[in-house]
């Protein structure tokens, strides 16, 4: 058997040198891939461009309120920067171009940070709305909030509506009102109304703007029952308008027909609930008129105190007709001053000026959350009872009966996506732009610059 020798250099020989030289099938479905599918797509944006379409370069779907101009990425991408035009090819929105359609005031003037619109409210997620912000922007800040000068007049440690939120500031103090009210009283069983003992709900008070002048209170009289319902040319436009809050207490709408402001025996028509100076007025008036019409009542003689049971009545006369009527003035006066008014009001006669003393502003609260958003009609299908726990048992002015944040937590727990959980996001109660400070912001665009629809002339496209 002979043997074989092998080198490195004589096996060499057998590969073919012009191996990589040669075009197999593969390689030549490459290098046309490679050529076509660049000029394909340079081909597809010339197309576009010429068509006016930027679509293309749109890297998703923008929201439902910027959506009409999703062909005109350069209202938002502008190289215009103050006037000076940006070297480079992506452009981000700034801030100038969202204020130049959005006027955007400022969260708080003496904040140590402001963020860019963008940063908070993101396009090209196809997001309905841009206001739903995360609640990570919010507590960007929230959660160690610092000011530029002094203290925060707000917590500086919120990191959400479920963790480390504090009990609303409404009720943490008392109630400013000076009107007396007992609501366990008027929710009790044995009211006594203008036909007889009734049953009050909460609603038959407490209704907003927009139910208090569709209807009447089934308690009230004929002559004081509320305004019918505003004849109208339709449905209103925005279903929570007027039904967000309630309307504030009318003495002439809630209360009038229980609480009679009746002076005297003589006349069915009650005192005005107005300023004590007019009721003042009022009164002289109604028994000078009276005593006019029937001049043989100053004869009449007059008590001087009310009967007390096992007491003499004193009695006078009066001299003439003046002075009937101010001995009777004084006597209504004294009912009104010192029962019939003070049983709600508080009458200060410190700086009483001929007897008649000032009331007190009843300094009833309109809004008790000033610095959220709230709205009852989506909270209709709840009793009233269930998150006002505190009112059937109040008995006292001062309570503030709100209901605490443990009782929006209850509902408002987290994901929305989750079985018996409320979305609990920041921006559901509270809005970053002091809107208060709004100025107007004058338009600059016309319907076909936004939409694209241009051509030569400025005319809109056919």
């Amino acid at each position: 058997m002979v043997r074989r020798t092998r080198s490195a250099k004589s096996l060499g020989t057998r590969h073919d040198l012009n191996y990589f030289k040669s075009w197999g099938l593969f390689r030549r479905w490459r290098f046309a891939l490679s050529i076509a599918v660049p000029l394909i797509a340079l081909l597809w944006l010339g197309a576009t461009t010429v068509r006016k379409k930027e679509t293309v370069y749109s890297s998703g779907p923008l929201s439902s309120a910027h959506s009409f101009f999703t062909n005109q990425c350069s209202l938002c991408h502008t190289s215009i920067v103050s006037g000076v035009k940006q070297a480079g090819f992506r452009n981000h929105p700034t801030d100038e171009t969202c204020l130049t359609c959005h006027e955007a005031p400022a969260h708080k003037s003496n904040q140590a940070f402001t963020p860019a619109c963008s940063s908070c409210h993101m396009e090209h997620k196809g997001t309905p709305q841009l206001a739903r912000v995360r609640d990570a922007d919010c507590t960007s800040c929230h959660s160690e909030l610092t000011i530029k000068g002094g203290h925060p007049r707000f917590a500086t440690e919120i990191t959400g509506f479920n963790k480390k939120h504090p009990e609303f500031a409404a009720l943490r103090s008392s109630d400013p009102g000076t009107v007396s009210l007992n609501h366990a009283a008027h929710l009790g069983d044995a009211i006594l109304g203008p036909n007889g003992r009734v049953k009050l709900e909460c609603g038959d008070c407490h209704r907003t703007p927009v139910e208090e002048a569709a209807s009447t209170w089934k308690y009230g009289e004929a002559q004081i029952r509320l305004a019918s319902a505003p004849a109208t040319h339709g449905e209103l436009l925005n279903p929570h308008t007027g039904r967000e809050l309630m309307a504030a207490i009318k003495f002439e709408k809630q209360c009038a027909a229980c609480h009679s402001l009746q002076f005297d025996k003589r006349f069915a028509e009650p005192v005005p609930h107005t300023t004590t100076d007019i009721v003042h007025a009022f009164v002289v008036n109604k028994f000078k008129q009276y005593v006019s019409e029937h001049p043989q009542a100053v004869r009449e003689p007059i008590p001087m105190r009310r009967q007390v049971p096992g007491s003499e009545r004193e009695m006078r006369v009066a001299a003439n007709a003046a002075d009937w009527v101010d001995i009777r003035v004084r006597e209504a006066e004294d009912l009104l001053w010192r029962k019939t008014c003070k049983q709600c009001h508080q009458l200060d006669f410190s700086k009483a000026e001929a007897g008649v003393p000032a009331v007190r502003p009843a300094a009833i609260t309109a809004r008790w959350l000033p610095h959220s958003l709230f709205s009852h009609q989506p909270h209709r299908s709840l009793d009233c009872a269930g998150c006002h726990v505190k009112a059937g048992t109040s008995q006292k002015t001062a309570d503030v009966l709100i209901p605490g944040i443990e009782s929006c937590q209850s509902c408002h727990n987290g994901d929305p996506k989750q079985v018996g959980r409320s979305e609990n996001s920041c921006f559901l109660c509270h809005q970053y732009h002091d809107w208060k400070q709004r100025k107007g912001t004058p338009g600059r665009y016309t319907i076909p610059q936004l939409t694209g629809a241009l051509v030569s002339a400025g005319k809109p496209a056919e």
